[in-house]
């Protein structure tokens, strides 16, 4: 899954030269405890727009991600439990209307409803 792979490289890093773009926007935010990410953690554009935002806790994926376009459009709304997708995983079109619904169980798809 795409998505799953640029999380894993996002993630991980902890390289303090990376945490700001060319242009001094800030590129992520977020604490990190004992190493790993904990609590609300923020990506953005270079623009400044938010890109991604959700929480960790401790370095594991938890509850309500959400992913955004430069423009500020909703992407997409999905749910983790232990740094897996469960549940719902929302796709939206430019006008915050549903495109796609998808179900997950610990990282496996159980049904996909297009709209």
């Amino acid at each position: 899954m795409l998505v799953m792979a640029w999380a894993i490289f996002h993630f991980s890093s902890t390289n303090e030269e990376s945490q700001y773009f060319d242009n001094g926007q800030v590129k992520r935010t977020g604490d990190m405890v004992n190493s790993m990410n904990e609590g609300l953690w923020t990506w953005y554009y270079p623009n400044g727009a938010i890109q991604i935002q959700g929480s960790f806790h401790q370095g594991n994926r938890e509850g309500e991600w959400f992913r955004y376009d430069s423009l500020g459009h909703k992407i997409s709304i999905s749910q983790y439990e232990n740094n897996r997708i469960n549940g719902k995983y929302i796709e939206y079109d430019i006008a915050g209307e549903i495109v796609e619904e998808h179900i997950y169980q610990n990282d496996t798809l159980i049904k996909k409803v297009e709209y």
